[in-house]
């Protein structure tokens, strides 16, 4: 009696699997569209230049497939980046989002993002939501986790953690505070107060952690050209260790962002002027930066992330992967596309660090000192 091929029976078997669940896909389609507000408390305000925060408010979005499956996507709307506010958010979803996708097919995954991102101009947020909802889904359906689905087998990565505006004391505090939970580079938001009190800020901040530890200071705009190149004389006269200075000028002061990447000590990273993957471009373009912050608030989502990604990689340009103050749905979506892209160089996605307790950290993620480990 001849012996069995197990190989060429294994082989069968799974072609088989593969064609069941590319039938099931087949038939897939959008069955419903549900979005709420999630709020959780932060331990303490949140400061910075453009606005102050007390607590994390989501727009949650949970889309429902016609087998039944679902997938949740959220996010931050913030007014003073992207344009957009909760309630805005939530209508443009019921109003023009889920209309355009309601039955729509789920196996035509290009059409289905494409669809999505130009059902409506601008309202990043709310796209963010549904394409983190829809990423999920596609997951599941295939059987992986999310960091899986976007290349990567590791889920886990370090971040650093942001310290708001106050009190010098205050400020020094925490990062010595930090310090102690493990945490190895800080981000810092500055521009409150003058040019020369945050100067000597950051200076009593280095003093006070120490030169192992990086520094990443934040202005959210709030400084000019002289200002910023000043700030980054001193600190580089004092041999500070800061990875660079963050979108130190407007955001459409590109002129001014060109400049500084030329003749600042200190890298620059580009925040609030980078929203699209056209603003991108016209960065790089005009070599206005040195890094390029990606936020899923800002790019509408993992697809567009993605080929902002893409196209810093080819140019030579490392990127970062930031976050709102959002819940920890999206935090788990940035951090699965952060790990999956070795371009990505740094890592801020600090805010489920900041909340009291997000009663749905344990689906997707655990922290630990300065980790965030993804689910399987």
């Amino acid at each position: 009696m001849a012996k069995s091929n197990s190989s060429s029976l294994y082989m069968d078997d799974r072609s088989i699997r593969a064609e069941e669940r590319s039938d099931k896909l087949m038939n897939l389609k959008i069955k419903n569209i549900t979005c709420s507000i999630k709020k959780v408390p932060l331990k303490r305000p949140f400061i910075t230049a453009l606005h102050k925060v007390t607590e994390i408010e989501g727009l949650k979005i949970v889309v429902e497939l016609s087998d039944g499956q679902t997938g949740t996507g959220t996010a931050t709307p913030n007014e003073k980046v992207t344009g957009d506010t909760l309630q805005s958010s939530l209508d443009i979803v019921n109003q023009v989002i889920k209309p355009a996708l309601i039955n729509q097919d789920f196996k035509n995954w290009n059409k289905l993002l494409t669809t999505l991102q130009t059902c409506i101009v601008h309202n990043t947020a709310a796209k963010a939501a549904m394409d983190i909802a829809l990423y999920q889904l596609k997951a599941k359906e295939n059987n992986e986790s999310l960091v899986n689905l976007l290349g990567s087998e590791k889920g886990k990565l370090t971040t650093d953690y942001t310290i708001s505006i106050g009190s010098d004391d205050h400020m020094v505090s925490e990062a010595k505070s930090l310090v102690k939970d493990g945490f190895t580079a800080i981000k810092i938001k500055l521009g409150n107060n003058s040019v020369s009190h945050d100067i000597k800020t950051i200076q009593k901040i280095s003093k006070a952690v120490g030169p192992d530890i990086s520094l990443r200071i934040d202005c959210n705009q709030a400084w000019n050209y002289k200002d910023t190149l000043k700030a980054s004389r001193i600190w580089a006269q004092d041999n500070l260790n800061i990875d660079f200075i963050e979108q130190p000028v407007l955001k459409d002061a590109i002129s001014d962002l060109t400049l500084l990447s030329e003749n600042s000590p200190y890298p620059i990273m580009a925040d609030e002027s980078v929203a699209s993957y056209q603003d991108a471009i016209n960065l790089i373009k005009h070599h206005a930066c040195d890094y390029i912050n990606i936020k899923l608030m800002k790019t509408g989502g993992l697809s567009e992330a993605i080929k902002i990604n893409d196209l810093a990689q080819a140019c030579g340009i490392k990127t970062m992967v930031g976050c709102m103050i959002e819940p920890v749905e999206s935090i788990a979506a940035a951090a699965a596309f952060a790990v999956a892209n070795k371009n990505v160089k740094f890592i801020d996605l600090d805010s489920i660090f900041m909340a009291t307790q997000d009663p749905d950290l344990g689906k997707y993620l655990k922290i630990k000192n300065n980790e965030i480990i993804l689910k399987d």
